[in-house]
Protein backbone atom coordinates (compact mmCIF):
# COMPACT_ATOMS: atom_id res chain seq x y z
CA UNK A 1 0.00 0.00 0.00
CA UNK A 2 1.67 3.23 -1.10
CA UNK A 3 1.01 6.35 0.91
CA UNK A 4 2.08 9.94 0.51
CA UNK A 5 3.41 10.02 4.06
CA UNK A 6 5.96 7.33 3.16
CA UNK A 7 7.67 9.82 0.84
CA UNK A 8 7.83 12.31 3.71
CA UNK A 9 9.39 9.66 5.95
CA UNK A 10 12.00 8.95 3.27
CA UNK A 11 12.70 12.66 2.94
CA UNK A 12 13.28 12.91 6.69
CA UNK A 13 15.58 9.87 6.59
CA UNK A 14 17.56 11.18 3.64
CA UNK A 15 18.01 14.72 4.92
CA UNK A 16 19.14 14.74 8.51
CA UNK A 17 17.10 12.67 11.00
CA UNK A 18 18.59 15.04 13.60
CA UNK A 19 15.25 16.40 14.76
CA UNK A 20 12.67 13.97 16.06
CA UNK A 21 9.82 13.43 13.63
CA UNK A 22 6.33 13.75 15.03
CA UNK A 23 3.33 12.33 13.16
CA UNK A 24 0.04 13.81 14.31
CA UNK A 25 -3.30 12.45 13.19
CA UNK A 26 -6.69 11.11 14.09
CA UNK A 27 -7.06 7.68 15.65
CA UNK A 28 -7.09 4.55 13.50
CA UNK A 29 -5.81 6.08 10.24
CA UNK A 30 -2.67 3.97 9.86
CA UNK A 31 0.05 6.07 11.51
CA UNK A 32 1.52 3.12 13.41
CA UNK A 33 1.29 0.78 10.44
CA UNK A 34 3.11 3.07 7.99
CA UNK A 35 5.83 4.02 10.49
CA UNK A 36 6.47 0.37 11.38
CA UNK A 37 6.68 -0.50 7.65
CA UNK A 38 9.09 2.39 7.09
CA UNK A 39 11.30 1.26 9.98
CA UNK A 40 11.30 -2.33 8.73
CA UNK A 41 12.05 -1.44 5.10
CA UNK A 42 14.42 1.52 5.44
CA UNK A 43 16.41 1.16 8.65
CA UNK A 44 18.77 -1.40 10.12
CA UNK A 45 17.24 -1.55 13.59
CA UNK A 46 14.18 -0.13 15.26
CA UNK A 47 12.62 -0.17 18.69
CA UNK A 48 8.85 0.20 18.99
CA UNK A 49 7.55 1.62 22.26
CA UNK A 50 3.81 2.04 22.73
CA UNK A 51 3.45 4.20 25.82
CA UNK A 52 0.02 2.71 26.54
CA UNK A 53 1.75 -0.66 26.92
CA UNK A 54 4.70 0.74 28.88
CA UNK A 55 3.39 3.05 31.64
CA UNK A 56 6.72 2.55 33.41
CA UNK A 57 8.44 4.60 30.69
CA UNK A 58 5.91 7.39 31.26
CA UNK A 59 6.85 7.26 34.97
CA UNK A 60 10.56 7.37 34.15
CA UNK A 61 10.13 10.56 32.14
CA UNK A 62 8.15 12.17 35.00
CA UNK A 63 11.13 11.81 37.34
CA UNK A 64 13.11 14.88 38.39
CA UNK A 65 16.37 13.76 36.74
CA UNK A 66 18.15 14.86 33.59
CA UNK A 67 17.04 13.54 30.21
CA UNK A 68 20.14 11.43 29.64
CA UNK A 69 19.48 9.59 32.90
CA UNK A 70 15.82 9.10 31.88
CA UNK A 71 17.01 7.66 28.57
CA UNK A 72 19.44 5.32 30.34
CA UNK A 73 16.74 4.14 32.75
CA UNK A 74 14.42 3.53 29.80
CA UNK A 75 17.09 1.32 28.19
CA UNK A 76 17.46 -0.65 31.42
CA UNK A 77 13.70 -1.07 31.73
CA UNK A 78 13.43 -2.27 28.11
CA UNK A 79 16.56 -4.40 28.52
CA UNK A 80 18.07 -3.12 25.28
CA UNK A 81 21.39 -1.61 24.29
CA UNK A 82 20.58 1.02 21.68
CA UNK A 83 23.11 1.58 18.91
CA UNK A 84 22.35 5.27 18.39
CA UNK A 85 23.84 5.45 14.88
CA UNK A 86 21.83 2.53 13.50
CA UNK A 87 18.68 2.36 15.60
CA UNK A 88 15.50 4.36 15.37
CA UNK A 89 13.21 4.66 18.36
CA UNK A 90 9.49 4.83 17.59
CA UNK A 91 7.40 6.21 20.46
CA UNK A 92 3.74 5.49 19.76
CA UNK A 93 0.91 7.14 21.73
CA UNK A 94 3.35 9.89 22.69
CA UNK A 95 0.47 12.02 23.99
CA UNK A 96 0.64 9.85 27.13
CA UNK A 97 3.79 11.67 28.28
CA UNK A 98 4.12 15.45 28.18
CA UNK A 99 7.52 15.03 29.81
CA UNK A 100 8.76 12.80 27.00
CA UNK A 101 7.48 15.32 24.46
CA UNK A 102 9.44 18.03 26.29
CA UNK A 103 12.52 15.77 26.32
CA UNK A 104 12.57 15.78 22.52
CA UNK A 105 14.44 19.08 22.75
CA UNK A 106 17.34 17.32 24.50
CA UNK A 107 17.47 14.61 21.83
CA UNK A 108 17.44 17.22 19.08
CA UNK A 109 20.19 19.35 20.60
CA UNK A 110 22.43 16.48 21.70
CA UNK A 111 25.75 15.81 19.99
CA UNK A 112 24.57 12.23 19.58
CA UNK A 113 22.51 11.45 16.49
CA UNK A 114 19.35 10.09 18.13
CA UNK A 115 16.80 8.92 15.57
CA UNK A 116 13.30 9.31 16.97
CA UNK A 117 9.83 9.12 15.47
CA UNK A 118 6.77 9.87 17.56
CA UNK A 119 3.11 9.32 16.76
CA UNK A 120 -0.08 9.92 18.60
CA UNK A 121 -3.72 10.77 18.35
CA UNK A 122 -5.26 13.89 19.84
CA UNK A 123 -1.68 15.09 19.99
CA UNK A 124 -2.53 18.58 18.74
CA UNK A 125 -4.70 19.19 21.78
CA UNK A 126 -1.96 17.97 24.11
CA UNK A 127 0.75 20.04 22.38
CA UNK A 128 -1.19 23.29 22.74
CA UNK A 129 -1.31 22.72 26.51
CA UNK A 130 2.45 22.20 26.90
CA UNK A 131 4.38 24.91 28.67
CA UNK A 132 7.73 24.15 27.08
CA UNK A 133 8.90 24.25 23.49
CA UNK A 134 10.46 21.39 21.57
CA UNK A 135 12.03 21.14 18.12
CA UNK A 136 10.46 18.55 15.87
CA UNK A 137 10.11 18.22 12.19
Amino acid sequence: MERKIYKELLNWKNTDMKKPLMIIGARQIGKTYIIKEFCKQELKKSIYINLLDHPEIVKIFKQEINTLEKYNRMKIYLDVDIDIKNTIIFFDEIQESEELISSLKYFSESDEQYKIICAGSLLGVKLRRLKSSFPVR
